[in-house]
């Protein structure tokens, strides 16, 4: 048994001395003077048995060296890239990230608090804080340090060959690093973070994480980046959230800053009204907006449901048929149009004397002049169960069964 043991203790002794020459291999192969991408490549694929080897990858050196062949090669791209060769902006941006990645290993396996004899952690006295000794992070820093614009700007050629992840990590990295303040070594925040979390936001939605994009288009904007974009996408992402509480909230955020000068702010907050039933607020916001935009139709069919619902549709009509004048392929615009003249036929039917043909003598030139304004209505957004539901009543009272029977296939 105890020759077995000793058995046992050489061939583990030898393992982890084999996993430690790869790591010495790879340091002498990168330190060559006519290294190129894929030498680089090479050695970085002879180093990778040590980064999961139980000996070599619990030690900042494995992860020092796997930093600084990544730091490297990424410069090598640089390199070719300024003397005009073709390169492969994918892996280029990958080869960043993956240095930053081996980084964060490296300088939490160097860190080796400073203790007293008592085993407790000593401080210093003039920075407050734990002493610890390093060995290799000083050099790992100093690279990262060095290429901090780098993360920022290789993000942007990430997103622009829409690697959407790629460009949300560089772009991370590039704020971490900023926001490092435990070393005068790490790069301070400047205005440029507020605009890369504003961009990371566009990548965390072409990624679908909505709710990581409302995040990061509100630190953008807390930050000082107060673009009409920043808020434009945030109100998109809430709306897909379903978040009507925060899309009003932000909505009124966004009008105060920029008025009636995009009227899709003050739209938001009028119908917010109407759904309280706040009509007289909602008719001051509208009076405001259709002043600084007379021209915006759908200000006019906003308008024309305030006035209804003070008044009727009868006062409303104006601003109804002006909302189709100046856009005719408003379809809330044109159904509301369409439904001053169905009312209009439905009450004369319901207050005259007359009866039979007659009465449809009389009313049915007032439901065609409904229809088309229904029909079109219908043609562009055939979802709205009212305007098809008020076709299928005229079609049958004007006796136009083919086009009652298309409408009824249609459902």
């Amino acid at each position: 048994m105890k020759r077995f043991v000793i058995i046992l203790a050489a061939t583990l002794s030898i393992s982890a001395n084999a996993q430690q020459l790869l790591v010495d291999k790879a340091k002498k192969a990168i330190s060559g003077l006519t290294m190129t991408v894929d030498s680089y490549g090479k050695a970085f694929d002879a180093l990778k048995p040590a980064l999961t080897n139980d000996e070599t990858r619990n030690r900042a050196e494995t992860w020092a060296l796997a930093n600084r062949i990544k730091i490297e090669q990424f410069d090598k791209y640089m390199d070719n890239r300024r003397v005009g060769k073709k390169i492969d902006i994918k892996a280029m941006g990958h080869t960043l990230i993956d240095a930053y990645d081996y980084s964060l290993n490296a300088l939490k396996l160097d860190t080796i608090h400073v203790l007293d004899t008592k085993g407790n952690p000593v401080v210093d006295k003039k920075t407050k804080r734990p002493k610890v000794k390093t060995k290799f992070s000083k050099d790992v820093v100093n690279r990262l340090v060095e290429h901090h614009d780098n993360y920022r700007i290789i993000g942007s050629e990430l997103y622009n060959v829409k690697d959407w992840s790629g460009a949300y990590k560089a772009w991370e990295y590039y704020c971490l690093m900023a926001a490092r303040s435990d070393d005068p070594r790490w790069p301070k925040p400047d205005s440029t973070i507020a605009e890369v979390r504003y961009y990371q936001g566009i990548a965390a939605w072409q990624l679908t994480d909505t709710i990581d994009a409302v995040r990061l288009f509100s630190i953008a904007r807390h930050m000082g980046y107060n673009k009409k974009e920043a808020y434009d996408y945030a109100l998109v992402c809430l709306s897909d959230l379903g978040n009507d509480e925060e899309v009003v909230k932000l909505a009124w955020e966004a009008f105060i800053k920029y008025g009636t000068a995009d009227p899709q702010y003050i739209r938001i907050l009028i119908n917010d009204y109407l759904g309280r039933e706040e009509y007289e607020s909602a008719n001051d916001l509208i009076d405001e907006a259709i002043s600084a935009n007379p021209n915006d139709d759908e200000l006019q069919n906003l308008k024309g449901l305030i006035i209804e619902n003070q008044q009727s549709i009868y006062e409303a009509f104006p601003y109804y048929q002006r909302c189709i004048e100046l856009n005719d392929s408003n379809a809330s615009g044109l159904f509301n149009v369409g439904r001053y003249f169905y009312n209009k036929a439905m009450e004369t039917r319901q207050n005259s004397r007359l009866y039979g043909k007659k009465l449809a003598n009389l009313v049915n030139p007032i439901y065609r002049e409904a229809l088309p304004y229904f029909e079109k209505s219908y043609a562009i957004n055939p979802s709205n169960q009212d305007v098809r539901n008020a076709l299928r009543d005229i079609y049958y009272k004007l006796g136009e069964a083919d086009k009652l029977q298309a409408i009824e296939r249609s459902h």
